[in-house]
């Protein structure tokens, strides 16, 4: 094993030889033919997984087929990247099905060819035939990137397209061709167009003909300013096209303000999870490939063969890889850190770190090993002989949580959001199936509705639409904005349409009151209540329910002037709510948080703090103000309200108590 590592002759160095060609293409063939089938074994029972952003992808390549361009099944502009969805609806319309079924496929395909190119790559650029099919092997068992490929998500495609500019990239610095510098910006202006974080493609590219050494200025920056333009166009008019249609270069306000290390810790964390392996199971494997290999060469010694490639090239090689995955690391830490971040890091942010910094690694430890041949030979034969242990049972010890995986997402234990035993044995889905619906269909689990059913002639409309002051905001402020979205929807809405409403254990109550609310509304028919949801049928001849906000903001008008009025809609308070009411209003005077403290009268001391701003509950229009805030249903003994500022203190007070107190 060692001599294999060590295996090298006097001749100069010859790059690229045709054995070497031919062998690296059979070996990176194998190894993406079993990176697929590892993948692939993951969703054989119930499908790749999907979540809301994989529909958003999907239902934009579903629109595009139906000539309609860049739009969500919602109707919503769509801000993604295009390339995933353009690559899913050019599949589809070649094989003649939706866009849902070749989705979770082409993910497989693109993990394959990730690891055919940069395994063709390894074997013909590093000295050692044995670490260069370890690489191979280490990128088909890979924990990150087959969970990747597993779901119907972008990252796969900004993998391959990446590995393939960061391939072109290091053929370029080795004989300086125009056609690699082509290659090398062509697919950095792919990776761009897949995510947001794809800008990291065309940046890492233009800084690094930048900084090549050996080369004139001048023709640093015209080859920099080629890259630049050809690479990060296209996303930038992307996103010029989002501001001018949507008013936002990502759909999505910013809702999560970390701190610089605890995006670092984040980062790491993934980082540090990629390191583990289990050690009995690896053991065992390691163990029977050595007694193999020591077989095989007792049968058949080994003969020497030529080296593969210069040994700086490896040099090369591990800078341009480290260099990609540390601006694409910055790239995260920035987007986090300047607030253009909805959530926390999430695993597959970090994926595509996975394959540049496993690459750096090989070409390092090859440079290393080719180095201390020159030194030491018996020095070098003990690293070479540690340097194998090491990364073979890491390799080996990858084995067994893949099995474990793929026995667990097959059995349902481990469900892939809409991919899993409780979709497939829906009784809501099943009575769709069973009794196909036609006609507008407004539905909350749209996502879910879409991804496990043939729209056939359904008109599909979400029942989600929530303001980014809203999601600001959040709580309350959600609710409310969704109940007057459906409210208007539901008044525009044809009569017979169908509302269809999934129970879901995590946003039963989104809608405040939830399926309760709706049972409530004198417009809806209940058609079928089931064990995971219900139907409604719109009949408009029932009298459509009052807006409350609305309602309130009519008695506003009847406030006396300049003064704030609170009152309760019950004698005791308890169970009811608040109406707070002023005329003339403007929207500044409501920018100050109300204070709201409810003494509940069979509590002794305490109160329980409601405090609240005005978005959340209440309405400005036509100089008035006016918000509902309900309360608590326990018996209150007083409640004092009003407002405050920071600066300027106690705007406004008053105290309410049940009547006849």
């Amino acid at each position: 094993m060692t001599r294999d590592l060590l295996t090298h002759n006097r001749r100069a160095a010859r790059p690229d030889p045709r054995p070497a060609t031919r062998d690296s293409r059979l070996a990176g063939s194998a190894a993406a033919a079993f990176a697929a089938a590892l993948a692939l074994a993951r969703g054989l029972t119930y499908g790749s997984g999907i979540d809301d952003d994989s529909m958003d992808y999907i239902t934009a390549a579903q629109q595009l087929l139906a000539g309609e361009g860049f739009v969500t099944g919602e109707g919503f502009i769509s801000t993604r990247l295009p390339l995933y969805s353009l690559v899913s609806a050019a599949a589809a319309l070649l094989c003649g099905c939706d866009p849902l079924d070749v989705a979770g496929p082409l993910n497989v395909v693109f993990f394959g060819l990730t690891v055919f190119f940069a395994g063709h790559w390894l074997l013909r650029r590093l000295q050692s035939r044995l670490l260069a099919a370890w690489g191979c092997a280490a990128l088909a068992l890979s924990l990150p990137l087959v969970e990747a490929s597993s779901w119907a998500l972008s990252e796969p495609l900004f993998i391959l397209t990446a590995t393939l500019m960061l391939i072109e990239a290091d053929k370029f610095l080795a004989a300086g061709k125009t056609r690699s510098l082509v290659g090398a910006a062509a697919f950095a202006a792919l990776a761009g167009q897949t995510r947001v974080m794809g800008a990291a493609a065309p940046i890492f590219l233009t800084a690094l003909l930048l900084c090549r050494g050996g080369v004139a200025l001048r023709r640093r920056a015209r080859d920099a300013a080629f890259a630049a333009a050809a690479g990060g166009l296209p996303m930038a008019l992307w996103m010029l096209r989002n501001v001018l249609l949507a008013g936002t270069f990502t759909g999505y306000p910013s809702q999560y303000d970390p701190s610089l290390p605890q995006v670092l810790r984040e980062i790491g964390g993934f980082l540090w999870q990629w390191t583990h392996f289990e050690l009995p199971a690896a053991a065992a494997v390691v163990l029977a490939a050595g007694a193999a290999l020591l077989a095989y060469r007792a049968a058949r010694p080994a003969a020497r063969r030529p080296r593969l490639a210069d040994p700086s090239a490896a040099a090369r090689s591990a800078a341009v890889c480290a260099g990609f995955a540390l601006t694409y690391a910055l790239l995260i830490t920035a987007a986090m850190l300047l607030g253009r971040a909805t959530q926390h890091v999430l695993p597959r942010f970090t994926t595509p770190l996975y394959a540049p910094l496993l690459l750096a690694a090989l070409f390092a430890l090859d440079r290393f090993l080719d180095r201390e041949r020159t030194r030491s030979p018996g020095r070098a034969r003990l690293s070479a002989a540690a340097v194998a242990a090491a990364l073979c049972l890491w390799t080996a010890g990858q084995a067994a949580p893949h099995t474990r995986l793929i026995r667990q997402a097959n059995s349902g234990e481990m469900e892939l959001w809409f991919a899993g035993p409780r979709w497939a044995a829906s009784a809501m889905l099943r009575h769709i199936r069973e009794n196909p619906i036609d006609g507008p269909i407004y539905v909350k689990g749209y996502d879910l509705l879409l991804s496990m059913h043939n729209r056939g002639a359904a008109q599909y409309r979400s029942l989600r639409k929530v303001t980014t002051q809203a999601l600001l905001e959040g709580g309350d402020a959600v609710a409310a904005a969704e109940r007057e979205h459906i409210d208007a929807l539901l008044a525009a809405a044809p009569d017979g349409a169908w509302l269809i409403w999934f129970k879901d254990d995590a946003e039963d109550n989104l809608l405040g009151r939830g399926a309760a609310w709706l049972r409530a509304a004198p417009q809806l028919e209940l058609a079928a209540d089931l064990a995971d949801g219900a139907f409604y049928r719109l009949r408009k001849r029932a009298a459509p329910r009052p807006n409350p906000y609305r309602a309130a903001l009519g008695a506003a008008r009847s406030v006396k002037s300049g003064e704030w009025r609170v009152e309760s809609g019950t004698p005791s308070l308890a169970g009811g709510e608040l109406i707070y009411r002023k005329r003339p209003c403007t929207p500044a005077e409501v920018r100050r948080r109300f204070f709201l403290h409810v003494y509940s009268a069979e509590a002794a001391g305490g109160f329980d703090n409601l405090d609240f701003y005005f978005p959340q509950y209440g309405l400005v229009a036509d100089g008035a103000c006016a918000a509902i805030r309900p309360l608590p249903d326990y018996a209150i003994e007083r409640i004092e309200t009003g407002q405050h500022d920071a600066q300027e203190g106690e705007l406004w007070r008053t105290v309410l108590a049940p009547a006849g107190e």
